[in-house]
């Protein structure tokens, strides 16, 4: 099984991005970065494991729900533990319980630190959200 643990904001939705009209967290979600993330998850055969603050106090269904209808084409697997530590660790926690192998996963993040983690990282500019390069690179680590 491959994994895309999968930040949001900054990923999803650029700096600045602001929808229209406001439907949930749906409607934060551009429908151009979400194409290109089904993209990638077909491409690769993953699933997403959600570590956006996102996932802090709501339902997974919920989650998965938002994400279909903003047009995203992919299995919503589950989401990390928030410890309240550094999201590496959080990662980490979710691969051990999961027992999945490191070669397995991909961490698409605008954030900095990924630790032990960071050779299975890309890291995403806010300003350009997951642009073509980001998803080559995010491939490229399932090759």
């Amino acid at each position: 099984m491959r994994v895309v643990f999968l930040d949001i904001d900054g990923v999803l939705n650029r700096t600045g991005y602001h929808p229209v009209e406001s439907h949930g967290l749906r409607s934060w979600i551009e429908p151009e970065l979400a194409a290109r993330l089904s993209r990638l998850l077909r491409t690769v055969n993953a699933v997403i494991v959600l570590i956006s603050d996102w996932r802090i106090g709501r339902d997974l269904a919920i989650l998965a729900n938002e994400l279909r209808s903003a047009g995203i084409d992919g299995r919503l697997l589950g989401a990390t533990p928030s410890l309240g530590s550094e999201r590496w660790r959080e990662i980490e926690a979710w691969i051990a319980e999961h027992d999945v192998p490191v070669e397995d996963i991909a961490i698409v993040d605008d954030g900095y630190d990924m630790g032990p983690l960071r050779d299975r990282f890309i890291r995403i500019s806010p300003l350009a959200g997951l642009d073509e390069n980001a998803a080559d690179a995010v491939a490229a680590l399932f090759e």
